[in-house]
Protein backbone atom coordinates (compact mmCIF):
# COMPACT_ATOMS: atom_id res chain seq x y z
CA UNK A 1 0.00 0.00 0.00
CA UNK A 2 2.08 3.14 -1.33
CA UNK A 3 -0.71 5.53 0.52
CA UNK A 4 0.98 4.84 4.14
CA UNK A 5 3.99 5.78 2.68
CA UNK A 6 2.81 8.94 0.90
CA UNK A 7 1.23 9.84 4.49
CA UNK A 8 4.48 9.07 6.15
CA UNK A 9 6.42 11.65 3.63
CA UNK A 10 3.12 14.30 3.69
CA UNK A 11 3.60 14.19 7.62
CA UNK A 12 7.31 14.65 7.37
CA UNK A 13 7.02 17.70 4.88
CA UNK A 14 4.17 19.13 7.34
CA UNK A 15 5.85 18.73 10.55
CA UNK A 16 9.16 20.26 8.99
CA UNK A 17 6.84 23.14 7.98
CA UNK A 18 5.06 23.53 11.32
CA UNK A 19 8.37 24.15 12.52
CA UNK A 20 9.60 26.36 10.48
CA UNK A 21 6.61 28.52 10.75
CA UNK A 22 5.95 27.89 14.42
CA UNK A 23 2.62 26.20 14.76
CA UNK A 24 1.67 24.64 17.65
CA UNK A 25 -0.69 22.44 15.56
CA UNK A 26 -1.49 22.12 12.72
CA UNK A 27 -5.25 22.06 11.52
CA UNK A 28 -5.49 21.02 8.19
CA UNK A 29 -3.75 20.10 5.29
CA UNK A 30 -4.93 20.24 1.34
CA UNK A 31 -2.97 17.41 -1.08
CA UNK A 32 -3.60 17.87 -4.79
CA UNK A 33 -2.84 14.39 -6.48
CA UNK A 34 -2.81 13.39 -10.12
CA UNK A 35 -5.79 10.61 -11.40
CA UNK A 36 -2.39 8.48 -12.70
CA UNK A 37 -1.08 8.51 -9.42
CA UNK A 38 -4.10 5.90 -8.07
CA UNK A 39 -4.11 7.34 -4.39
CA UNK A 40 -6.86 5.87 -2.64
CA UNK A 41 -7.82 8.87 -0.41
CA UNK A 42 -9.43 6.61 2.56
CA UNK A 43 -6.54 4.59 2.46
CA UNK A 44 -4.32 7.70 2.67
CA UNK A 45 -6.18 9.68 4.91
CA UNK A 46 -6.63 6.14 7.64
CA UNK A 47 -2.93 6.00 7.00
CA UNK A 48 -2.08 9.92 8.00
CA UNK A 49 -4.48 9.91 11.13
CA UNK A 50 -2.54 6.56 12.72
CA UNK A 51 1.02 8.17 11.66
CA UNK A 52 -0.16 11.66 12.61
CA UNK A 53 -0.89 10.99 16.27
CA UNK A 54 1.37 12.40 19.05
CA UNK A 55 2.65 15.18 17.02
CA UNK A 56 1.84 18.69 15.83
CA UNK A 57 -0.14 17.23 13.20
CA UNK A 58 -2.75 14.72 15.24
CA UNK A 59 -6.13 15.52 14.29
CA UNK A 60 -5.77 17.39 11.18
CA UNK A 61 -8.34 17.49 8.42
CA UNK A 62 -6.75 15.99 5.42
CA UNK A 63 -8.04 17.59 2.18
CA UNK A 64 -8.19 16.17 -1.10
CA UNK A 65 -8.06 17.50 -4.34
CA UNK A 66 -7.77 14.98 -7.70
CA UNK A 67 -6.59 16.57 -10.68
CA UNK A 68 -7.26 15.08 -13.97
CA UNK A 69 -5.09 13.65 -16.52
CA UNK A 70 -4.48 16.10 -19.58
CA UNK A 71 -2.96 15.34 -23.00
CA UNK A 72 -1.50 18.22 -25.08
CA UNK A 73 -1.62 16.75 -28.83
CA UNK A 74 2.01 17.03 -30.59
CA UNK A 75 0.27 18.17 -33.74
CA UNK A 76 -2.34 21.02 -32.84
CA UNK A 77 -1.87 21.54 -29.62
CA UNK A 78 -5.22 20.94 -27.91
CA UNK A 79 -5.66 20.17 -24.48
CA UNK A 80 -7.85 17.74 -23.19
CA UNK A 81 -9.05 15.25 -20.66
CA UNK A 82 -7.11 11.75 -21.06
CA UNK A 83 -10.30 10.00 -19.13
CA UNK A 84 -12.90 11.27 -22.01
CA UNK A 85 -10.53 10.76 -25.60
CA UNK A 86 -7.37 8.56 -24.46
CA UNK A 87 -4.37 9.66 -26.76
CA UNK A 88 -6.74 10.59 -29.60
CA UNK A 89 -6.90 14.42 -30.06
CA UNK A 90 -10.77 15.51 -30.13
CA UNK A 91 -9.94 18.30 -32.18
CA UNK A 92 -7.52 16.49 -35.30
CA UNK A 93 -7.94 12.86 -34.39
CA UNK A 94 -3.85 12.78 -34.29
CA UNK A 95 -2.49 10.00 -32.03
CA UNK A 96 -0.49 10.53 -29.41
CA UNK A 97 0.33 13.39 -27.16
CA UNK A 98 2.32 14.56 -24.03
CA UNK A 99 0.81 14.06 -20.55
CA UNK A 100 1.28 17.66 -19.17
CA UNK A 101 -1.27 16.47 -16.27
CA UNK A 102 -2.18 13.60 -14.07
CA UNK A 103 0.66 12.42 -12.42
CA UNK A 104 2.12 15.05 -9.69
CA UNK A 105 1.45 14.81 -5.86
CA UNK A 106 1.96 17.78 -4.06
CA UNK A 107 0.85 19.66 -0.35
CA UNK A 108 -0.98 22.68 -1.86
CA UNK A 109 -1.38 23.93 1.74
CA UNK A 110 -1.03 23.42 5.50
CA UNK A 111 -3.14 25.30 7.95
CA UNK A 112 -2.52 25.36 11.92
CA UNK A 113 -2.25 27.67 15.09
CA UNK A 114 0.83 29.86 15.21
CA UNK A 115 2.53 29.34 18.87
CA UNK A 116 2.27 31.98 21.32
CA UNK A 117 4.41 35.11 21.76
CA UNK A 118 6.17 34.34 25.26
CA UNK A 119 7.14 37.81 25.34
CA UNK A 120 3.49 39.09 24.81
CA UNK A 121 1.82 36.42 27.11
CA UNK A 122 0.38 36.43 30.25
CA UNK A 123 2.39 38.09 33.13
Amino acid sequence: MHELALAANILDIVCQSAKENDLERVTGIWVASGELMGVVFDALEFGFEIASSNTVAAGAKLNFRELPAIIRCDACGNRYLWKTHGYTCPRCSHLGGEMIQGKEFYIDYIQGDRKEDEKNGSD
